[in-house]
């Protein structure tokens, strides 16, 4: 049984491995959130495996020798580990989420622009060579990482908070510029196909009235303005009986107040106060600016203990802590995996204290070794260790882990096969 435990580890290890790669290369690109949380599902077996090829350890110490006992043990544990451990590490991100501190919550959304300016080249710190690494583990770890580093150790912090929306609308005409074709896009699919909708309805409802066919009539409807809503999302047909009977071109359809709510609604930040909805791609260009404008001023007038606040200090917080505990756990694994190992092929009582201290200190020494360009840079010291206020032990400990996370990125990514 202590080779199947073995065999066990070491499948165990090279998954959460891959799965910690995988997880480091989703946060080191521009990811949704709910792309990150398809990834929960199988944290959570992980980490019950985890913990169940520790209690099986610990059963097959104690009981070894009893035969049935050992198989009972093995059953009760694995019935009340699994499914703990699975809610636990499902539910204990909202539990924590709900009494971080306001500060933390503002580092959270200043982390979370810093890292989107980044990623769009709108944003470089001098002498942090992030552009060189950028697709390699040293770059990935330092995006995954950029909430805590801005939370617990970053002066970088306070130099945003004087102009934040500025900062936020400088970040976000890089993305504008980079996805314009994107944004173009969903202007496309989201209202120019509803106004065609609404112009056929609306040349519907006229050749009625003018046939004096009943049940047609002009319903006009009294719009909310001011970024009031309606509570309910009215129909195509709604929108054309609403508008003004007697407009004759597509433009008068298209700049009437019934098209600019459906179009504010369904674009939010993305629609520009007068904008041409039926713009074409080199006249929406024009309009990018403005989208930067309105995305910085809603980042900017985030509610932090709302959803929306909650939702990213998930994005920046606890991807990193996810990463940090894979990193312990794998460590855990490697240490039972080495001494499971030597109990299995020769019986050494007296080396497998010898082996223990070993395995950990290599654990721990190589990391650093190996180093992380980034994280040793001079411009990283100055932005966030600069301010003398960091905790010693939480900045060695990160340091630690991204020089790790760095490391094992790089040696599983041809396995990934992530850009």
């Amino acid at each position: 049984m202590l080779i199947a435990l073995v065999v066990l580890n070491a499948l165990y290890l090279v998954c959460s491995l891959l799965f910690n790669a995988e997880l480091l290369n989703f946060a080191g690109a521009d990811i949704p959130l709910k792309k990150l949380e398809v990834l929960e599902t199988y944290s959570q077996v992980l980490a019950a495996t985890s913990m169940c090829l520790l209690v099986w350890r610990i059963c097959y110490r104690r009981y070894q020798s009893k035969g049935r006992v050992l198989w009972i043990s093995l059953a009760v544990s694995t019935l009340i580990i699994t499914p703990v451990t699975w809610w636990f590490q499902g539910a204990a991100p909202d539990l924590i989420a709900d009494q971080f501190p306001a500060s933390l919550r503002v580092s959270s959304l200043y982390a979370y622009v810093t890292k989107k300016g980044f990623l769009y080249d709108t944003l470089t710190i001098p002498k942090i060579p992030y552009k060189e690494f950028k697709d390699q583990g040293e770059g990935k770890a330092f995006i995954a990482n950029l909430g805590v580093l801005m939370s617990v150790q970053g002066s970088y912090v306070e130099r945003i908070d004087k102009n934040f929306q500025g900062f936020a609308a400088a970040v976000f005409r890089g993305y504008t510029v980079r996805n314009g074709d994107m944004l173009y896009e969903r202007l496309q699919e989201n209202v120019v196909s509803d106004i065609e909708g609404i112009i056929r309805a609306y040349a519907k409802f006229e050749g009625f009235r003018a046939a004096g066919i009943p049940g047609n009539e002009w319903k006009p409807n009294q719009w909310p303005g001011g970024g009031a809503d309606l509570n309910y999302r009215p129909s195509i047909d709604e929108y054309a009986q609403s508008i003004k009977p007697g407009v004759r071109s597509r433009e008068e359809i298209a700049n009437s107040s019934e098209v600019r709510y459906m179009a504010k609604s369904a674009l939010g930040p993305l629609y520009v106060k007068g904008m041409n909805l039926l713009a074409t791609r080199e006249q929406y260009e024009s309009y990018l600016p403005g989208i930067a404008d309105n995305m910085a001023f809603d980042v900017a007038h985030t509610d932090i203990h709302g959803s929306e606040g909650l939702n990213v200090l998930k994005n920046m917080m606890f991807i990193p802590f996810s990463l940090l505990s894979g990193l312990f756990f794998g460590a855990i694994s490697l240490v039972v995996l080495i001494i499971s190992g030597i109990e299995a092929l020769r019986r050494v009582p007296g080396r497998i204290r010898f082996v223990r201290v070993v395995a950990i200190f290599s654990i721990v020494i190589v990391p650093l070794v190996v180093g992380n360009r980034i994280v040793d840079s001079t411009g990283y010291r100055d932005a966030f260790r600069s301010s003398g206020k960091q905790p010693v032990v939480l900045a060695s400990v990160f340091y630690w882990a991204m020089s790790a996370e760095a490391m094992l990125y790089n040696l599983t990514k041809p396995l990934l096969k992530a850009e």
